[in-house]
């Protein structure tokens, strides 16, 4: 079993006690019935969600921990269930559970059904709330898949990845850009200039013109640099566009990797 951390472990056995514990269901074992707490994954693929339960010990005190992956949405919910119904039928479990917030528990309860279908096959309800896209009793109906495996890498790689560049990348490139644009405008303008003023220097020397160094020729040489960058922005935008790309891209990634790996340890992590 997984150690889970300290902070929230005190949370849990102040709050419940090992009430948790006590609550969980048996029955007969057959493939279609539950009989306790299922153990595993259920992945929800089409949604990119999954959840578990997760079991932690504080001496002699055992209970559960409702681990919540919604990647769609790049969120992670641990909840705390506070009791267990079984059917009669013995193939739907309701559980009812409180979500953890800034490591208390909040004050909602909420209540999620799983119907058995077979050993790794179970129907979830998927129901969005206040707090986010939660396991319920209503909602979008799913076929759940029970596995060891975690998938979350999985489900980060597969969408949230490209959803978290996405949101970001804009923003990034456009608080770039400007100043980018800018400095590059600034630099091709001293590079026209510096070439008009060898040229001026060069007629001069052959007598085709005056003397460039005085303040009229230099504003002259000034204004015909203005002239022709203003003329030539395109060249300007591409070398900009491709350098502001290539930066903004490695630096986004650079963040979106780290968030994806915390996401991902943050499902994993109990």
């Amino acid at each position: 079993m997984k150690k889970i951390g300290t902070k929230l472990l005190v949370v849990l056995t102040v709050a419940l006690g090992g009430f948790v514990a006590s609550q969980q269901p048996t029955t007969a074992h057959a493939s279609t019935k539950i009989s306790s707490i299922p153990s595993g994954n259920f992945q929800v693929a089409k949604a990119y969600y999954t959840f578990r339960w997760q079991t932690f010990k504080s001496g002699s005190k055992k209970g559960q921990v409702l681990v919540i992956g919604d990647f769609k949405n790049a969120s992670i919910h641990y909840a705390i269930p506070t009791k267990y119904k079984l059917s009669k039928s013995h193939r739907t479990l309701t559980t009812y559970y409180r979500l953890m917030s800034k490591g208390k528990l909040a004050k909602t309860t909420y209540r999620m059904d799983i119907y058995k279908y077979s050993t790794s096959k179970y129907r979830v309800k998927l129901n969005q709330y206040k707090a986010g896209l939660l396991p319920s009793y209503k909602g979008q109906s799913y076929t759940a898949s029970v596995t060891k495996s975690s998938p979350a890498q999985k489900y980060a790689n597969a969408y949230t990845k490209s959803k978290l560049f996405n949101a970001e990348y804009k923003a990034t490139y456009d608080a770039n850009y400007k100043s980018n644009y800018q400095k590059a405008s600034d630099a091709y303008l001293n590079q026209v200039i510096d070439a008009y003023n060898k040229q001026a220097q060069q007629d001069y020397k052959d007598g085709k013109n005056g003397d460039p160094s005085t303040s009229e020729a230099q504003q002259a040489i000034r204004n015909a640099a203005l002239k022709y960058v203003n003329d030539n922005t395109d060249k300007i935008t591409q070398a900009v566009t491709q350098n502001v790309t290539k930066g903004v891209t490695q630096l986004v990634n650079k963040d979106v990797d780290k968030a994806i790996q915390n996401l991902v340890s943050a499902y994993n992590a109990h």
